[in-house]
């Protein structure tokens, strides 16, 4: 009897779960492995008809069905990945050959070197890095997506329907770089490539209110507290989900988006690739890799090595020139349609909307470098310095988030939103700790504040993740900042929150210095900063907004509890209530907490 149950439940787990339920698959392992555990401590001869039973069954057999079984029903992500440099398992299952795994310090990735010989040679390696993986996702995209194969369009807008043929339906990532999406509540990509969108006469028009994400909210209030419909806001970033713009666009009170795909979204979360192991000690000697130790030890000349798409899309950034090519062209076509419109129409009788580029991150240095490499496209035609980036300031306001470069070009009109103790802005973007002109541009707007999680304990991935501090978190921090000062204001476009924080009263004469005031509101310009924003009202309209749902926790169990950071609702509703009035609280939770949000 006993070996007959073990045969049967261990042929049973062999075999293909396709007609099995989750329940089913977990209750016959649960029973079996009670059958395993209880007859091991009874009876120990049991383990004979064991053994038996996985000789019977096979042990390729039986490796490939619990593989299966675990692929089918546990995410990918919650699997822990091989230590650093050590050995992990290819993908069928072989043992002769193990793959190393890279990864990457990222405060010595993003660092630029002061030699520039030691900094070419790393952008070359790290290129090189990059086309041998696009290659790789290349063959594995071919494979699962049909060249040929087209999304069918069923929710299509109607004002789309004219320009239906020229829209991107392809089913491969790939296809829609440096392309506009389309939300048209298709569960594929969608996109417009940009020369479609800028052969039309009111390009940007046509932006904002076609290719923009609307939400009911927004299409009911014909604009909104924070929104006067004057501006073309476009996202400048990888590809984002759909809960992403509707959380983004329901804290800013609906505000419309659109988007700009830079780069590809990857299906998987780790790539396999081969690469030359001289290449990958030349990023060990300058410490891009984490482990230091020799990695050379057989003497091979190449090697499989597993990599991180999130790493990817870092690397992208920083060899943007070269990877980054078509995303680049499409923002310059798009900044160059902007100051042409300035030049035809320099007071804007047409009424067309004004160009707003948003980036957060490592995005901000692919809209940094567009912006520099038009500007020299046209000083190389023998126009004026201070005429290009008079053009360039009345046709583009650049917004970034918690950016982490220092190039910023003078001519746009630049708001740099982050926090003091955001890690990766002070070591690498652009804020008001800099040196007088550098880094954030010319007559550049800073605002800063400390986030609710200064207290957050260190932890191994700070060095190896963008997202160890949660002040650097765009969803629970960054989008909340802007929101308040804007709403404290009644700014109802970015452009005018640049103005106003740029201006300065000639008639105000003081016989005092300011900072002795008690209460010194005013210190951006004629914006209101209330003194305790970043206190009470940040950690407030965090909770509010729902924000506290997509913090980052990296699975850190020593981290800071962060209930012990946010308010309650008792507290949360108090503070908002005394700066905004009576039912400001339900209001905000009805507009922002309409859609359930995924925890990340």
């Amino acid at each position: 009897c006993i070996q007959c149950s073990l045969s049967a439940y261990l042929l049973l787990l062999c075999q293909p779960n396709e007609y099995l339920s989750t329940a089913m698959m977990a209750s016959i392992y649960a029973t079996y492995s009670q059958f395993v555990v209880i007859f091991f401590i009874l009876f120990p001869l049991s383990g004979l008809p064991l053994i038996e039973s996985f000789t019977f069954t096979g042990a390729t057999h039986l490796s490939r069905a619990t593989a299966g079984w675990q692929n089918n029903y546990f995410p990918t992500k919650l699997l822990l990945p091989p230590p650093l440099f050590g050995q992990c398992q290819s993908d069928d299952g072989a043992d002769e050959q193990s793959n190393r795994w890279l990864q990457f310090h990222m405060m010595n990735l993003l660092q630029i070197d002061d030699d520039a010989n030691r900094q070419c040679e790393k952008v070359k390696v790290l290129s090189s890095i990059i086309k041998s993986c696009n290659s790789v996702l290349k063959d594995r995209n071919g494979a699962k997506h049909d060249r040929n194969k087209e999304v069918q369009l069923h929710n299509l807008p109607e004002e789309l329907l004219p320009i239906r043929c020229f829209i991107n339906t392809s089913s491969r990532s790939k296809d829609h770089r440096s392309c506009f999406r389309v939300f048209s509540g298709e569960d594929t990509k969608v996109s417009l490539p940009p020369n479609v969108l800028l052969s039309m006469n009111r390009p940007f028009t046509f932006l904002r209110d076609s290719l923009s994400y609307h939400s009911d909210g927004s299409e009911n209030k014909r604009g909104g507290m924070m929104y006067d419909g004057s501006e073309a806001v476009v996202w400048c970033s990888l590809p984002r989900s759909d809960e992403d713009f509707k959380f983004c666009s329901s804290v800013m009170d609906d505000m419309p988006f659109s988007q700009l795909y830079l780069g590809v979204d990857h299906d998987e979360d780790y790539v396999d690739v081969e690469l030359d192991v001289a290449s990958i000690s030349k990023l060990v000697s300058q410490s891009v890799l984490c482990d230091e130790q020799e990695i050379n030890e057989d003497g091979k000349t190449s090697r499989k090595y597993t990599i991180k798409t999130d790493d990817l899309n870092v690397i992208q950034t920083i060899v943007s020139e070269e990877v980054l090519e078509y995303e680049q062209q499409a923002l310059i076509k798009l900044i160059d349609a902007a100051v042409e419109l300035v030049r035809k129409d320099p007071l804007n009788e047409s009424n067309e909307p004004h160009l707003v580029l948003l980036a957060h991150c490592v995005s901000s240095s692919v809209v940094a470098s567009a912006i520099s490499s038009w500007k020299e496209q046209q000083l190389q035609n023998q126009q004026s310095p201070q005429r290009v980036e008079d053009l360039l300031h009345q046709a583009l306001t650049v917004v970034t988030f918690g950016n982490s470069c220092r190039s910023f070009c003078d001519g746009p009109a630049y708001i740099h939103i982050s926090m003091f103790d955001d890690p990766w802005t002070n070591a690498f973007g652009a804020h008001s700790g800099n040196e007088e002109g550098s880094g954030g541009g010319r007559n550049a707007v800073y605002f800063h504040a400390y986030s609710p999680y200064d207290d957050e304990d260190t932890n191994e991935t700070q060095h190896t993740n963008l997202k160890s501090h949660n002040a650097h978190n765009l969803n629970s921090c960054l989008i909340q900042y802007l929101c308040l000062i804007m709403r404290i204001n009644g700014i109802q476009s970015f452009r005018a929150l640049y103005d106003s924080a740029r201006f300065v009263d000639p008639t105000a004469i003081l016989d005092i210095n300011p900072k002795h005031f008690a209460v010194n509101y005013s210190n951006h310009g004629e914006l209101v900063i209330p003194p305790r924003i970043d206190d009470e009202l940040l950690p407030a309209m965090i909770f509010a907004t729902g924000g506290d749902q997509w913090l980052w926790d990296n699975g850190d169990e020593t981290q800071t509890d962060f209930d012990e950071v946010l308010p309650d609702e008792i507290e949360a509703r108090s503070h908002l209530e005394e700066s905004f009035g009576y039912s400001v609280f339900e209001e905000i939770q009805e507009t922002c907490c309409r859609q359930k949000v995924i925890k990340r």
